[in-house]
C-alpha cells in the first residue's frame, strides 16, 4: 500500500505483485466518511450480527460487517 498527500488531496494505491489493483483519492473538502481510511480501535464484537463496532474518533462508533 502506498499513501501520498499533496495539498488537500490524499491518494492511496494498493499494489499486488508490482501491479496497482486499487486506487483511492480523497479531498479534505469531502464531508462523507464513506471511502475514507481511518485508524480505529475495536470496541465491541457481536458474533450474532457478524459485526464489529470500531472507535474512529468521530463521536460514534463505525460498524464493520463480516460479509
Amino acid at each position: 500500500m502506498v499513501v501520498r498527500q499533496i495539498g488537500d488531496r490524499i491518494q492511496i494505491a494498493v499494489i499486488e505483485d508490482k501491479v496497482m489493483v486499487e486506487h483511492y483519492v480523497n479531498r479534505n473538502a469531502n464531508v462523507s466518511y464513506v471511502g475514507n481510511v481511518y485508524l480505529g480501535r475495536v470496541q465491541n464484537v457481536l458474533p450474532s450480527m457478524e459485526a464489529a463496532f470500531v472507535d474512529i474518533g468521530k463521536g460514534r462508533n463505525a460498524v464493520l460487517y463480516a460479509g
